[in-house]
C-alpha cells in the first residue's frame, strides 16, 4: 500500500513569505546551529497527518469540507518571534500571530474530520505559528535571545485565510518539496472541496 506524507496547512502569499525571509536573514547572521525553512515552503501548519494511504486524500478533503462548511475568509496578523520549547533548549524558531481564534476553530474541526477517518489525536495543544527554522543545538543562545527580544511585537504582515490546503511532503536531497493535493476553499456561501488530480 503506497503512502503519502500529508499535512493540512494555510498557504502564505508571496509578499508575506518574503517578509518572513527577511526575518530569517536577521537570524542567519548570528551563526546559529539551525536549518532554515525554504522561503517557498513557509506556511501555517494546521494538522500534521503523517504517512497516509495514497487513496485517502479525497475522503480527507470531503470530511474536512463538511465540517468547515460554515467557515468564512478571515485575517490573521503575523507578529513577534519565539522558540519552542525555550531559548536555552531551542528546537524551533517561529513567528507568532494575533487574531488566530478562527484557526483554533479550524484545527478542532480538522481534528474531528481526521478522527473520523482513523487518525489518532495529535496529543499536543495547537499553537498557531509559522516555523522559520529548526535548531540542531543551542549554540549562541544568548545572541538568539537578544535578537528575539528586539523583535517582540513587531508585525510581519497580514494573511487573509481563504481556505485550507492538503499537502504531500516529499523529502529530496535539496530539502522537502510540498505539493498541494487539494483545498477546502472558504466562500461566503460555504466551504467547498477542490482536488488537484487526486
Amino acid at each position: 500500500m503506497a503512502k503519502l506524507r500529508l499535512f493540512w496547512a494555510v498557504a502564505l502569499p508571496g509578499a508575506v513569505r518574503d517578509s518572513l525571509g527577511a526575518v530569517q536573514s536577521v537570524f542567519k547572521v548570528l551563526s546559529l546551529d539551525a536549518k532554515w525553512v525554504e522561503t517557498q515552503n513557509l506556511h501555517i501548519t494546521v494538522r500534521f497527518l503523517g504517512d497516509t494511504d495514497e487513496k485517502l486524500p479525497p475522503e480527507l478533503l470531503a470530511a474536512a469540507a463538511a465540517l468547515l462548511a460554515d467557515m468564512r475568509p478571515f485575517t490573521v496578523s503575523l507578529r513577534g518571534v519565539g522558540v519552542f520549547p525555550s531559548v536555552s533548549k531551542p528546537r524551533v524558531l517561529w513567528v507568532g500571530m494575533s487574531g488566530f481564534e478562527p484557526l483554533l476553530t479550524m484545527h478542532r474541526r480538522v481534528e474531528k474530520a481526521s478522527a473520523s477517518l482513523g487518525f489518532p489525536p495529535e496529543g499536543r495543544s495547537f499553537s498557531p505559528h509559522v516555523t522559520i527554522g529548526r535548531f540542531r543545538s543551542a549554540a549562541n543562545a544568548a545572541a538568539l535571545a537578544k535578537q528575539i527580544e528586539t523583535m517582540n511585537g513587531r508585525n510581519f504582515g497580514t494573511v487573509t485565510v481563504e481556505g485550507l490546503n492538503l499537502y504531500a511532503s516529499r523529502l529530496q536531497p535539496g530539502g522537502a518539496v510540498y505539493t498541494s493535493l487539494g483545498r477546502v476553499t472558504f466562500r461566503q456561501n460555504g466551504a467547498i472541496p477542490e482536488t488537484n488530480g487526486v
